[in-house]
């Protein structure tokens, strides 16, 4: 089952890699179908980073705008196609929330929700969350399951909603050196279901 995933995910590495190559010759179609195939996944990623619909639909469109313009830029080192835009997506939408949460620092009360959290972003766990993005759901479910909850949190509160691993300390009163064994197990269990199967 791992096996077979990790061939299906070599596959659609190769057809991004191939489409991108194309959008570098400025074919609009190549484009088109990279967006038909990741506007959907990078939409719902974008809508609980920022907690709005209308900031989502903008995060997407300055993505694939920028994808467009900057096709050139991207190496393999960078990881896939996908990995590359899932990255581009996140730093255009902490661009977005930074100065926000930096405002919301000083101003909400310990345990308040935060102001412009969406009734999506309470709903959508971090976990389904992650499996939307990677497009391999059963790997990535049972990767999620071998987390705990603490490796799960940190990695949403870091991920999604940029604090660093010095904030999360103070945060959670937890020894920084804890966050950061935590958080370097938490990426080695879902780095396990990206491989192929040891043979």
């Amino acid at each position: 089952m791992q096996h077979s995933a990790f061939i299906q995910k070599q596959q659609y590495d190769r057809e991004d890699a191939e489409l991108l190559k194309r959008v570098q010759r400025a074919d609009q179609r190549a484009l088109s179908s990279l967006y038909d195939r990741y506007a959907p996944v990078l939409y719902p990623f974008g809508l609980r980073m920022t907690g709005s619909h209308e900031a989502a639909e903008n995060l997407v469109q300055d993505v694939f705008v920028q994808v467009w313009e900057k096709a050139d830029s991207y190496t393999s080192n960078y990881g896939s196609v996908y990995a590359w835009m899932v990255a581009l997506c996140r730093v255009k939408a902490m661009e977005k929330i930074r100065p926000t949460n930096q405002r919301r620092k000083g101003q909400e009360d310990e345990g308040a929700p935060p102001r412009g959290s969406s009734e999506i972003e309470q709903k959508t766990t971090a976990a389904e969350t992650i499996v939307s993005l990677t497009g391999y759901t059963e790997e990535v479910r049972n990767s999620l399951r071998s987390l705990s909850k603490l490796e799960l949190r940190l990695l949403e509160l870091s991920y999604y909603e940029g604090q660093s691993q010095s904030d999360l300390a103070r945060m959670l009163r937890i020894p920084l050196g804890t966050i950061k064994a935590k958080m370097r197990r938490g990426i080695q269990k879902l780095r396990q279901f990206s491989a192929p199967e040891a043979k």
